[in-house]
Parts: structure tokens; C-alpha cells; sequence
């Protein structure tokens, strides 16, 4: 596996935040990326660079209107699954890039699901001008969202992604120390 850049963007163009992280596969539909906890990122919220709590396994589509990041390792106890609704994303053999809408989902350790930063949506939609297509699309979006996580079929079926996730930790290891 070859390291890439992530990088995310508000949709002005502001940095949301970057960091490094292990191409698992690509296909023409999405990326698959992988990070152990402890890696470092960027955060535009606290303007610094932060310690990744948690191992991941992240989805990105090139055609949908959202990632899903599960998290395989974990360290923080927040939840199982994060979900980004966010424009689709773009990928070069170096970089993945992605515009960040706000509104997100998260898949709560208890089962529970929450959509969460529905005000900062609300906000940026008017400082940002998000267009009525955009808001359009952030609605479909929602309920493909929400759809997936009640039926539990990929990209949100957690328990297969956390599977794959070890298998992948797993295989990083052995090649370390074979």
C-alpha cells in the first residue's frame, strides 16, 4: 500500500483539514483508505495539528454525495461509524480531495443513529451561497444516508468494513515483520 494526501475543503475553498493515509484499493466508483490511531491531521476547527484517536477505514465515492469513515481500532469510544456528507470526491495517484457540506451522521457504539452539525449547514449555506441544486443534492443525500445505516448494506455495513480493517492491520504487520 502507497501513502496518500487527504485533504478536505470547505465549500469556499478553506482548508478543513489534511493528513496521510494508506491506499487500500480504487475502484472506478470509490476509494478505500486506511490510518492507524496516532497519526497526525490538521484541524481547522482548533488551527492545529492533532493525534487521530482512532484506526479507520474510510470510503470515498467519486459519484455520491457522502464518505463513510468506520472505525475499526477503537481507541476514543465515540462511535462506530462517521459519516460526511460532502461533495464527490476527486483522486490522483498522490491526493484525494473532498469539499466538506457540514451535516453529518454518526453511528453511535449503543446503535443509535445522529445526524449532527445540521446549524453549521445551516450557516455556511448562506455565508457560502451554497445554490438550491447543492442543498438539492445534500437533501437526497441525507436520505440515501440514512436509508444505508437503518439497512446496515454497504458502505454501512460496519461489521464487515471493521473486519476488513483488522485483515488489512493484520497484513500490514506481517509484511513488517517478514
Amino acid at each position: 500500500m502507497k501513502k496518500v494526501r487527504v485533504v478536505s475543503r470547505k465549500y469556499d475553498g478553506s482548508l478543513r483539514d489534511a493528513y496521510e493515509a494508506w491506499l487500500y484499493a480504487e475502484t472506478a466508483e470509490s476509494v478505500t483508505l486506511f490510518s492507524l490511531p496516532g497519526g497526525k491531521a490538521w484541524d481547522y476547527r482548533q488551527r492545529a495539528w492533532v493525534t487521530a484517536a482512532d484506526g479507520l477505514l474510510e470510503i470515498y465515492f467519486k459519484n455520491r454525495w457522502y464518505n463513510v469513515w468506520h472505525i475499526g481500532e477503537q481507541v476514543s469510544g465515540a462511535n462506530l461509524i462517521y459519516v460526511n456528507v460532502a461533495m464527490p470526491a476527486s483522486f490522483t495517484p498522490t491526493t484525494l480531495t473532498w469539499i466538506d457540506l457540514d451535516l453529518d451522521y454518526r453511528l453511535h457504539l449503543d446503535g443509535s443513529v445522529e445526524q449532527v452539525d445540521q446549524a453549521d449547514f445551516q450557516q455556511n449555506a448562506q455565508r457560502m451561497g451554497y445554490p438550491a441544486s447543492l442543498i438539492q443534492q445534500v437533501e437526497a443525500a441525507c436520505r440515501e444516508v440514512e436509508a444505508g445505516l437503518a439497512s446496515q448494506r454497504y458502505p454501512f455495513d460496519h461489521a464487515r468494513q471493521a473486519a476488513l480493517y483488522c485483515q488489512i492491520k493484520a497484513e500490514r504487520q506481517a509484511g513488517e515483520d517478514g
